[in-house]
């Protein structure tokens, strides 16, 4: 994997804290041709569905499921002509999901303290870099800015 060997950011597309922590072992386990160790990103969309409350966040992905479904035809023949073995489009039909790069298949999806737990979590697992989807975009960065980085701060003075 060209990645572990001479990157300097192994960049991920968004998936399940389990299958992250995978790539992240892979990576690791490969040779390393530079001094310094490779660093992981991630992407994941996350903000149009933190709310207050877990159940408010799950109904807010519900809608946005179904508006997705709605473009269902439309996404099949652009999709036309992909090669469909290729990984990424393994991974987004392992894992349905709202939003680009893997979106929702996170599981960034809950109240604000849900949210934090699970960031916490991709955290621990070695992801330091985070390429977060807002939308619409200045409302829900600015709900992610009030709500969310202030716990994720508090969490990791408190460790």
């Amino acid at each position: 994997m060209l990645a572990a060997q001479q990157a300097d950011v192994y960049f991920i597309n968004g998936q399940p804290i389990e299958d992250v922590r995978k790539v992240i072992k892979q990576v690791l386990n490969r040779p390393r041709f530079l001094p310094q160790p490779v660093r992981f990103g991630f992407s994941a969309f996350v903000i149009v569905i933190a709310r207050t409350t877990d159940e408010e966040a799950q109904a807010e992905l519900e809608r946005l499921m179904a508006l997705q479904k709605l473009e269902e035809q439309y996404k099949l023949s652009v999709a036309k002509g992909v090669d469909t073995e290729a990984v990424m489009f393994q991974l987004f039909a392992k894992n349905p999901a709202v939003g680009g790069n893997g979106g929702t298949a996170a599981g960034l999806v809950g109240s604000y303290d849900t949210v934090v737990t699970r960031v916490a979590a991709f955290v621990d697992a070695g992801i330091d870099t985070f390429m977060l989807q807002f939308n619409p975009f200045v409302r829900e960065m600015t709900r992610f800015a009030q709500e969310v980085i202030p716990r994720v701060q508090h969490l990791q003075k408190v460790a």
